[in-house]
């Protein structure tokens, strides 16, 4: 394939952290899909990247530990811990599990299994 996927998972969780949302766009292939298990199923990254913005906007910060990680070619499944602060100063922890599926280099679905601490 000849892409680092892990560094390129590692670039995005970076532009998430500093809400460079156009720069994470860029890693994703135009028609590039989310599926998250919050019940609404598979959406484009466009809307995800909306509902992104919306998120953040209620947040001083956020950050991402990553616990593990396993590649294969043309895959990433990674388990995640985002720290959040918001605005009001309270502080919470998601658990996540996500897998990027890549295309070319570039991200081309991925399925995030969310859960708050």
């Amino acid at each position: 394939m000849g892409h680092d996927l892990g560094a390129t998972v590692d670039a995005s969780m970076r532009l998430l952290e500093t809400r460079d949302l156009e720069s994470f766009r860029k890693l994703c292939k135009p028609d590039a899909t989310v599926w998250q298990n919050d019940g609404i199923g598979v959406r484009t990254i466009d809307a995800r990247v909306e509902h992104i913005t919306t998120f953040l906007a209620a947040l001083d910060s956020l950050r991402f530990e990553v616990l593990r990680r396993f590649d294969k070619p043309g895959e990433v499944l990674q388990q995640h811990v985002l720290h959040l602060v918001a605005k009001d100063g309270t502080e919470s922890r998601v658990h996540a599990s996500v897998y990027f599926r890549f295309e070319d280099g570039l991200i081309a679905e991925v399925e995030e299994y969310l859960y708050e601490v």
